[in-house]
């Protein structure tokens, strides 16, 4: 038994093959004779002891044969074979090259999913920056469902701030706080005192 990976990778290993078989025969006779016919002879003789009528028949007589007419045999069993490559080590070889094949394949699987999530992303970000995006009713609204839009680095989102500006009477303002606007210091500082 051969196992072929593509790349013209076919190595061949120990194999069992177990067949089980069902076998009806059925067997016949052509042509079919149950019986055949016997002459009887005369055997009559004179006072010498001659035969008087010598091969004179008499009649004939049936007789069976002992043929069947048909056989039937039913059969059933099972059949093992087993076959070992005397090689061992090209079979070696060629299981280290299919297990490189199969992990060349598993990478290329992964490549290949990779550029599939990649495309998808980078075509619904492109669709989400025009502002289109599937209805939820739509079967293909789960195409994009996972893909949201952020801000790429070093850029700063539009956005707005507010100032809560605090509201001061007129009566709390005075000329003196205008011309002099460290008046609120005066008082503050006291005259150093020596020891007498």
């Amino acid at each position: 038994m051969f196992q072929e990976l593509g790349d013209g990778i076919r190595c061949s290993g120990t194999t069992l093959t177990i067949n089980p078989f069902i076998s009806k025969v059925n067997t016949w006779k052509d042509p079919f004779e149950p019986t055949y016919l016997e002459n009887v002879y005369d055997d009559s003789t004179d006072d010498a002891g001659n035969l008087t009528n010598p091969g004179g028949v008499l009649y004939t007589k049936p007789v069976r044969t002992g043929q069947a007419k048909n056989n039937l045999s039913f059969n059933y069993g099972i059949t093992a074979t087993i076959a070992v490559p005397l090689d061992r080590r090209m079979t070696n070889n060629c299981v280290a090259a299919q297990n490189s094949r199969v992990k060349y394949l598993q990478q290329a699987y992964k490549a290949r999913k990779l550029d599939y999530a990649l495309s998808r992303l980078k075509i619904c970000a492109e669709q989400l920056k025009l502002g289109v995006v599937y209805a939820k009713t739509s079967e293909s609204y789960v195409v994009c469902e996972d893909v949201r839009l952020v801000n790429p680095p070093n850029t700063l989102p539009d956005h707005k701030h507010s100032i809560n500006s605090s509201s001061f009477s007129n009566s709390s303002l005075t000329d003196d706080s205008f011309s002099d606007p460290f008046s609120f210091q005066k008082g503050t500082l006291s005259s150093p005192s020596f020891p007498e």
